[in-house]
C-alpha cells in the first residue's frame, strides 16, 4: 500500500510502537513489584511445634488492619506490650499463602470458642490491605488483625515462611512456635497444655458460645505433641 512508505506514516508508526512498548515494560514492572511484594513469605505446610531459642518476644507497633468484632472503640494501632495480661496466640499469615486458606477458619473456630480466656491476634504479613481484607470477609474472621507489609514480625522470629503461630504467656513470655498449619483440634492441644485452657467443644448451630475455662494456671506438665517436636 503507498501510504505506507510515507516517512510521515513510518515516524506515526514508529511512535506508537514506542508507546506500545513503554506500557508493556511498565506493565511489567508492576506485576513483577506485586510478585515480589506479595511472595516474599514461602508456604510452609507442616514443621510442627518448637521451643523458643529465647522466650523474649518481638516488641512491635503495628496499625491495626481490622478491629476486634464487637469493640465499641477502635484503635488505630497496637503493640506487644499493650497485649500482655493474659495469654496470647499470635498467628502470622498472608492472603497469598495457600495453606493460610485451610487454617483460618480453625483458628477462628477456637478463637470464637474459647472467649476472653486467650488474646488471639492475627498479622497479615508481606500482604497488601485490600485483598488481606477481602481474606477476612471470606473466612469471617472476628479476632483482631494487625497489618505488618513490612514483615518486621516475621523477620523478628527469624520466620521465612507462613503461617507461623506464636505462643506468649501472659507474664509475656515466648513459651513456643508452631510452624504450618494448625487444625482445631491441635490448637486446643496447646491451649491447654501451654497455657492450662480449656476450650469448649463446638456448640450446636445458634448456640452461644465464648465461654472457656482456666485450670490450674500456675502448674506446668509435659508437653505431649500430636504433631513434630523438636
Amino acid at each position: 500500500m503507498p501510504w505506507l512508505a510515507s516517512p510521515r506514516h513510518l515516524r506515526w508508526l514508529a511512535s506508537v510502537g514506542l508507546a506500545a512498548l513503554a506500557l508493556v515494560v511498565v506493565a511489567l514492572f508492576v506485576s513483577v513489584h506485586e510478585s515480589s511484594s506479595m511472595g516474599s513469605m514461602a508456604t510452609i505446610q507442616t514443621a510442627g511445634f518448637s521451643r523458643p531459642a529465647t522466650t523474649t518476644p518481638v516488641a512491635f507497633s503495628l496499625p491495626v488492619l481490622q478491629p476486634r468484632t464487637g469493640s465499641l472503640h477502635g484503635t488505630s494501632a497496637a503493640s506487644m506490650a499493650s497485649l500482655r495480661g493474659r495469654p496470647l496466640v499470635l498467628n502470622l499469615w498472608g492472603s497469598y499463602c495457600t495453606v493460610c486458606r485451610q487454617e483460618t477458619p480453625a483458628v477462628e473456630s477456637v478463637a470464637r470458642r474459647v472467649g476472653a480466656a486467650v488474646t488471639f491476634v492475627g498479622v497479615d504479613t508481606a500482604d497488601q490491605r485490600g485483598t488481606a481484607l477481602r481474606f477476612l470477609r471470606r473466612y469471617h474472621v472476628t479476632y483482631l488483625q494487625l497489618f505488618d507489609p513490612g514483615e518486621r514480625v516475621a523477620s523478628g522470629y527469624g520466620i521465612q515462611g507462613l503461617p507461623v503461630t506464636v505462643f506468649v504467656s501472659g507474664a509475656g513470655s515466648v513459651v513456643g512456635e508452631y510452624l504450618g498449619a494448625l487444625d482445631a483440634k491441635t490448637l486446643t492441644h496447646y491451649l491447654g497444655t501451654l497455657f492450662d485452657v480449656r476450650v469448649p467443644p463446638p456448640s450446636p448451630a445458634g448456640a452461644r458460645v465464648g465461654d472457656s475455662t482456666v485450670r490450674g494456671a500456675g502448674r506446668s506438665r509435659p508437653l505431649p505433641s500430636p504433631g513434630t517436636a523438636s
